[in-house]
């Protein structure tokens, strides 16, 4: 008799991850390396000697914003992350919304990050070494090895991101303490970094949303929940620790570098043609340089992997619900990864980075869609700060809080306000200016799909089921399960 041949089961591997994962994961996203040693740079050309002060900035409003998501991951733990959030906490339009814009921030990381960092490994090879290789071949060798990476499995994947993790932050740290024993031309004080003229500078509100992109990652840890292990423990402290250790990795080593290089000179440090992190790295430690570019290519490949491990999820939570194509929900029967969703992950990386690669450049592709994904992760923040409040007074009265459940959500949301409406009016010059218009172009395309959708089918748009929300992977002792979903049982 002929066998049929064995259904494979969609479900992700559970209890796959420990906190030490998750807390790599959330590291790696926020990429320490890459903000340092290339992207302060771009925060000076806007903030001078102010950077540190937009990376504090910057730190404390990401904290009121992890302290909201903690408040939503303790009991909605899902691949869905805030698309899951956003549709059980307000409504299942506004989740869409959520999930429609986080297609503008998620997927696009890892093709930008590639992109930079093809575009850097070709200069530093062509300068060094004489060696003419085209960035899009550097490009498309990285985004089949982390293919590769992600489709065998989240352990491997995890592993990997840990080592690369550990690696960035010794390299960075070091390379912060000598600059601190070894100080540039010029004297610098504490109160030289931050003072109420900064506040005054035309660039500083930008400097902070850039600030910003550069602390996101902390909440990629959400859609690995249904991989954790008692996730409802682990994500919210892996987000809460995360975000406080790298803010103050940041703030510190920003200001580490920059006395390092001197104040005497700051603006050459902004207009350097070569970055001027290693630059500083080739004077304090020689040919031992190097070990910086190391910790950049480790950052940026973590933070591909990262990135492309909680859009994957989301896809595959998306296409439980229906909300995309069923056939993105299918799981791997041996690796237990969601294949269809890491294949269709790869084509949009391919696709973006070598598209925007080829159009405007490599590293302007990750200054302007940079800006564009931090614009488009600010609706997400607000979207679920709103949510918190709306699901405590809704579903959990009990437990509601004063400062967790209404202060710090609409400060929070107050904040992200602020700083994208004085970061986008006046538009900055161009290319970044057309991110911005990006950003709101994208969130109108999302609401005429939405609308478009619900008219085709003659049904709304459905959230998440709340089965796997049940599961005994997702429950605590020391939470209480879920409560269903209104109009799924």
């Amino acid at each position: 008799m002929k066998q049929s041949c064995p259904q494979p089961t969609q479900v992700l591997r559970a209890d796959a991850l420990s906190f030490a994962s998750v807390l790599a994961q959330s590291i790696t996203h926020i990429a320490p390396a890459v903000g340092l040693v290339f992207v302060l740079q771009f925060i000076t050309t806007m903030a001078g000697i102010a950077a540190p002060l937009a990376f504090a900035m910057a730190f404390f409003i990401v904290l009121m914003i992890a302290v909201c998501l903690v408040q939503l991951a303790l009991h909605l733990p899902s691949a869905g992350g805030y698309y899951t959030y956003v549709s059980r906490a307000l409504n299942p339009k506004a989740g869409f919304l959520a999930a429609w814009m986080f297609f503008l921030y998620e997927p696009p990381t890892a093709a930008v990050n590639l992109a930079f960092l093809s575009f850097m490994l070709h200069n530093i090879v062509k300068i060094e070494a004489g060696i003419n290789c085209p960035w899009y071949v550097i490009f498309l060798t990285a985004v089949a090895l982390i293919t590769v990476l992600i489709y065998r499995g989240i352990e491997i994947s995890a592993t990997v991101v840990i080592w690369l993790t550990t690696i960035e932050i010794l390299i960075v740290a070091c390379l912060a303490i000598t600059s601190f024993m070894h100080p540039g031309d010029g004297r610098i004080h504490l109160q030289d970094f931050g003072s109420l003229h900064s506040f005054k500078q035309k660039g500083f509100y930008l400097a902070i949303v850039f600030s910003i992109l550069i602390f996101t990652g902390f909440e990629a840890v959400a859609p690995l929940a249904e991989e954790t292990r008692d996730p409802r423990r682990t994500l919210p402290r892996a987000v809460l620790l995360s975000t406080t250790l790298i803010g103050i990795f940041f703030v510190v080593c920003s200001m580490a570098i920059l006395t390092g290089w001197g104040n005497s000179h700051i603006a050459t440090f902004a207009d350097s043609t070569e970055a001027p992190v290693i630059l500083l790295a080739k004077r304090l430690w020689g040919a031992a340089w190097v070990v910086v570019l190391l910790a950049v290519v480790n950052s940026i490949l973590g933070v591909a992997i990262a990135g492309n491990n909680a859009a994957t999820r989301v896809f595959f939570a998306m296409g439980r619900a229906r909300s995309l194509p069923a056939t993105l929900d299918y799981v791997h029967p041996r690796f237990q990864t969601p294949r269809n969703a890491i294949l269709l992950q790869t084509f949009i990386t391919v696709a973006i980075g070598l598209g925007v690669g080829f159009w405007i450049g490599p590293d302007q592709e990750y200054y302007v869609l940079g800006v564009a994904m931090t614009l488009g992760l600010l609706f997400i923040y607000c979207a679920g700060n709103v949510g918190v409040f709306f699901y405590y007074r809704r579903e959990r009265r009990a437990e509601f809080n004063f400062l967790l459940h209404f202060l710090l959500p609409l400060l929070s949301t107050l904040s992200l306000i602020w700083v994208a409406y004085k970061s986008a009016v006046p538009l900055p010059e161009p290319p970044v200016r057309y991110a911005p218009i990006l950003a709101a172009t994208w969130l109108v395309a999302g609401v005429v799909v939405m609308l478009t959708v619900r008219r085709a089918s003659g049904t709304p748009l459905l959230p998440l089921d709340s089965a796997h929300l049940n599961s005994p992977n997702l429950i605590s002792t020391n939470a209480p399960p879920a409560v269903a979903l209104k109009g799924n049982g």
